[in-house]
């Protein structure tokens, strides 16, 4: 069971699960005995091409993991097409949205983590924007690959079915600034807007850094808006996923 570049890992049911109804292809699936009619019957309503089923010890699932795995289930996936940043920023386009161009631009928030580094923060994030009310995720040129095993794992699989792309250069926020939204960087800034006095516009994007540089002043000064997070008792920061959890349901919530 060795996974080619155009191939992703899923580990454990629920990920196996979330990937199908993602409309994500399985090819092939190990389970140990305890498991093997949940699969079969999972992949029995699954249609087209049914993937190869094997069934295995423990042992030998976490000799393939990489590590002492009790979670029954491995597949391997055939990698879903990236969205390109003109796909996705055709998703919002007023008249998509809302039937009538010109009308008032709908609601919506994005959450840009372009210099995001830690797969573990960027799962965390991914889990965080989908279920506190953002609309997409919009990442940097570089960094963790969202569809690696680790990112999957940390963020329960949100990245096979929660809208993303990649921005190549703090220029390209300009293509949402033309639909109507607002960027905001959030900062460790004392002259920054506190959060809580924030007036948030109905379209809306948050920048975020990462924990040990912050956003880069490239990012920054391509935002119009500037935001911080007051905090007490000494910290000076937080970690960017509880960060981005906060910002998230202060403004959408």
């Amino acid at each position: 069971m060795s996974a080619a570049t155009e191939l992703i890992a899923l580990e454990g049911a629920f990920l196996v699960e979330r990937a199908l109804r993602a409309g994500v292809e399985l090819v092939q699936v190990a389970c140990v005995g305890a498991r093997e009619s949940w699969v079969r019957g999972l992949l029995g309503d699954c249609g087209g091409m049914p993937p190869e089923i094997k069934v295995l010890p423990e042992r030998e699932l976490a000799a393939i993991a990489g590590y002492p795995f009790h979670r029954g289930v491995l597949a391997l996936a055939r990698r879903p097409a990236e969205t390109t940043l003109a796909a996705l920023a055709e998703r919002f386009q007023p008249e998509a949205v809302n039937g009538l161009a010109g009308e008032t631009p709908a609601r919506a928030t994005l959450l840009a983590v372009p210099e995001l580094r830690d797969p573990e923060n960027l799962g965390s994030v991914f889990r965080s924007a989908a279920a506190l009310g953002c609309d997409a995720l919009l990442l940097g040129p570089g960094g963790p690959d969202p569809l690696s095993r680790r990112v999957l794992r940390v963020g329960m699989g949100a990245s096979l079915a929660f809208p993303w792309a990649r921005l190549g250069r703090p220029s390209e926020l300009e293509i949402f600034g033309r639909l109507g939204f607002t960027s905001a960087a959030c900062v460790l800034d004392p002259e920054a807007l506190d959060l809580r006095r924030y007036s948030r516009p109905p379209r809306l994007i948050l920048a975020m850094g990462d924990e040990a540089s912050g956003l880069s002043a490239g990012w920054m000064n391509a935002c119009e808006d500037r935001l911080t997070l007051p905090m007490r008792g000494g910290t000076d920061s937080l970690n960017v996923a509880v960060a981005a959890a906060l910002f998230a349901f202060s403004l959408n919530c």
